[in-house]
């Protein structure tokens, strides 16, 4: 047996649990390995346990997971959590998930505060992260090349589907969507999420279209998703393009169960996310997986998991951040509102997105890729 103890977070709606919760299902289908775990501490007070997200028989099997006994022989520590702690487990391989949103990796993501070059020179730890743009910012703040590997983020496909013609049609009805064309985005709705982008481009396709249409899925119990929300309304939108969303929006911040959220998307039309800058953006192939066509922005890490037949990729500028080191893209703004126009005009590109997304996702990118690539890195036994 191989054995591993996973160090996270459960039960917390932050992308970080997320993906920690979903390595540890598909791990413990692994029968060559032993998996152990051990919680870390929450870096925010506000931060509250919420049950039901998963289904019980997931849950209860998460719960269930233990630390290892003191003195029991670990083959690798996967730590999934920060400030990231790279310092020498009593294993045979550490790793340590290290994502670099803003091309860059930050003194306050180092358990210590200082940088990355630093952390790295006193361990032996190596960092996994999920997309060629954020090995790339890892790189830039001083990672060896040898010391970063890809493992890119899941999709567990037995959840994230397209519904059937008779489902989506129910969950149109009782979501009051049937005769709308329904642009959803999920997400935290910092700036890097490009909300504002996305509410200016939305005020300019709905006087085009009456049938338009925005569902905004944030996260309250984390990131204060409505607060940025009113604030990008207030402070980005003029009071024309204000009166002309406000109407035409939803807003939803509480957490879903993955089966609920998976309906969500489900019951949309197009997917957009006009990021200025992300590690991986697990929603974006989440929502690809269940049949959407995906607007998003090029030249990140979307890049690795979309392709021309479900994605239409917006031209975005490398700019510098206002903070130091770190980068961002800039998406266009007039192309991002010409491609929801395009998307809602092309019954043919949706239909084509409707198979083409979820059949690479199914073969690419399920947890049990993702899961098999961690393991290899692991040095698990094949």
């Amino acid at each position: 047996m191989f054995t591993i103890r996973a160090a996270g977070w459960r039960f917390v709606p932050h992308s970080y649990a997320v993906v920690n919760q979903w390595q540890c299902l598909e791990l413990m289908r692994r029968d060559v390995v032993d998996l152990y775990f051990r919680d870390a501490p929450l870096v925010n007070r506000r931060w509250r346990r919420v049950d039901g997200m998963l289904p019980s028989k997931w849950e209860q099997a998460l719960q269930s997971l233990e630390d290892a006994p003191p003195g029991h022989p670990v083959d690798c520590v996967i730590r999934v959590f920060v400030p990231a702690d790279f310092s020498n487990a009593q294993a045979r391989r550490t790793l340590v998930l290290g994502t670099a949103d803003f091309g860059w990796f930050p003194t306050e993501m180092v358990r210590g505060g200082g940088t990355l070059a630093e952390a790295l020179r006193e361990s032996d730890a190596t960092i996994v992260s999920p997309s060629e743009w954020s090995r790339w910012g890892l790189l830039r703040a001083g990672a060896e090349p040898d010391r970063v590997e890809i493992v890119p983020h899941g999709v567990e496909v037995d959840v994230f589907r397209p519904l059937d013609a008779d489902q989506r049609l129910s969950a149109r009805e009782q979501a009051g969507h049937v005769d709308k064309f329904v642009f959803l985005n999920v997400s935290a709705h910092t700036l890097s999420k490009g909300t504002d982008l996305i509410l200016k481009a939305f005020a300019r396709v709905a006087v085009q279209r009456q049938e338009a249409f925005l569902v905004l899925k944030g996260t309250d119990a984390v990131y204060e998703s409505r607060r940025f929300l009113s604030k990008w309304m207030t402070e980005r939108l003029t009071p024309e393009e204000r009166s002309v969303v406000e109407g035409r929006m939803q807003y939803m911040g509480t957490s879903l169960p993955v089966s609920e959220l998976a309906a969500t998307y489900g019951t949309a039309d197009a997917y957009v996310t006009p990021y200025r800058s992300e590690s991986f953006n697990l929603p974006a192939l989440e929502a690809a997986a269940c049949g959407l066509p995906v607007i998003c922005t090029a030249g990140g890490p979307t890049d690795d998991f979309t392709t021309p037949d479900f994605a239409r990729r917006i031209s975005a500028k490398l700019q510098e951040s206002s903070r130091p080191n770190e980068v961002l893209r800039e998406p266009d703004l007039e192309e991002l509102t010409q491609a929801m126009i395009d998307v809602m005009d092309d019954s043919g590109f949706r239909t084509k997105a409707a198979t083409a997304g979820p059949a690479f996702a199914r073969s690419r990118f399920t947890w049990r890729h993702a899961v098999d690539r961690l393991l290899e890195v692991a040095g698990a036994p094949s």
